[in-house]
């Protein structure tokens, strides 16, 4: 065989593994065009304020669950999501030389509820979902060092995005 035809073979071969680019759409949940995201209840009063945007917090995450699921779903009834966070735990972590805190741990167990209106149907449910956010108040660490009001942002931010991922975009 030819050099080129052994060239050729070699890309047809990775053109048939690679695939064409088609890109599948997920199915999930496609009947559901709308949803709704009821109040966020913080039972916990040690998570009541976010000092960086001088605002309660129940209304920053419904805000932001909101604006997250509107790129999928606009506003209406099709769907339901309600969320309440049961505790904020925020514990020392990690220790140096010394003895010195270098790294904290922020936890948020929350409990959702996400319904299907459409089909009467429960798609999600649970009463101990753990949001775990670690960071460091020492700089030279493996990360830049946090302060609690920036490690509190990271912690909605993640958790919004961590919901949206797990009920939004199955595959």
């Amino acid at each position: 065989m030819s050099k080129s035809m052994s060239v050729l073979a070699v890309l047809i071969c990775l053109g048939l593994i690679s695939g064409c680019g088609y890109v599948s759409k997920s199915e999930y949940l496609e009947h559901i065009s709308t949803i709704r995201i009821a109040p966020v209840v913080i039972l916990d009063a040690d998570f009541a304020y976010d000092e960086a945007s001088q605002r309660p917090y129940d209304e920053v995450i419904h805000e932001k669950l909101t604006q997250r699921f509107n790129r999928k779903w606009r506003d209406g009834n099709d769907s339901e999501f309600t969320m309440r966070i049961q505790d904020f735990d925020i514990r020392e972590q990690g220790y140096g030389p010394q003895g010195e805190v270098e790294m904290v741990r922020m936890t948020l167990q929350i409990e959702y509820e996400f319904l299907d209106r459409v089909r009467n149907d429960m798609i999600a449910q649970t009463d101990n979902h753990l949001q775990v956010h670690d960071y460091y108040v020492v700089d030279g660490r493996a990360e830049p060092r946090e302060s609690r009001e920036e490690a509190e942002r990271r912690l909605v931010d993640e958790l919004v995005e961590d919901l949206y991922n797990q009920l939004a975009e199955q595959w």
